[in-house]
């Protein structure tokens, strides 16, 4: 009985594999599609450099076996676009077991003609307001309720208030509460907790290109 089961457990595992391996070879050409109609460039295969390339996006050092796939590069509205799968993985040890943990991100990322400072928005979490109680506080909007949903730092205050007019809050709090926004390398970054959903993605395109629109013109130097 117990060998029957082990055969019985690893007949399963192999039809999981199969299946997983099947649902993403079909994710991976509805990708190229998408890519192809917008005239963007694909590549599928993981890209272990991605974040040392992009090393001033902090959240992207997390973790080990940091890689980006489905790479879509081109333009669109004039900027720069890259857009990507990311993952990396987080490994607990208790003593008595290992567990892996795996995390997926979504992000799109857009370079403009003009110059981008550091500025880093997401939603506020809680250890956000811990640090606020000891008063390592975020930067506070005129938006009371904007400055209660979002935690905003950057090194460079009056950019942050200069780029984040009402128009922008507005978009930002209607904005999905998994997505995280962030300016770094000349780009803005949108990063989505979950992986790639080609309807969101056109969603997160549209909103990054919004964002850069609302930028005042004071701010758009050029380089």
């Amino acid at each position: 009985m117990p060998g029957l089961l082990i055969i019985l457990f690893i007949g399963l595992a192999v039809v999981i594999a199969v299946i997983s391996h099947q649902a993403e070879k079909k994710k991976q050409e509805q990708i190229r599609l998408f890519a192809q109609s917008r005239q963007l460039r694909f590549y599928p295969e993981k890209d272990r450099s991605f974040a040392g390339t992009f090393r001033d996006f902090r959240f992207l050092s997390q973790g080990s076996n940091r890689f980006a796939q489905y790479r879509m590069q081109g333009e669109v509205n004039g900027h720069q676009l890259l857009m990507c799968e990311y993952h990396y993985q987080v490994t607990t040890h208790n003593g008595k077991q290992t567990t892996t943990h795996h995390y997926w991100s979504t992000l799109v990322m857009l370079r403009p003609a003009f110059r981008l400072k550091p500025l880093a928005i997401r939603r506020e979490g809680f250890f956000d307001k811990m640090k606020a109680t000891f008063g390592w506080d975020d930067i506070d909007f005129s938006s009371a309720e904007f400055s209660r949903q979002f935690y905003v730092s950057s090194p460079d205050r009056d950019w942050a208030f200069a780029v984040v007019q009402p128009k922008t809050m507005d978009l930002l709090m209607r904005s999905d509460r998994d997505l995280g926004f962030y300016m770094e390398q000349g780009w803005l970054m949108l990063g989505y907790k979950k992986r790639m959903d080609l309807r969101r993605l056109e969603k997160m395109i549209s909103l990054g290109c919004k964002l850069l629109d609302e930028i005042p013109s004071f701010c758009k130097e050029n380089v």
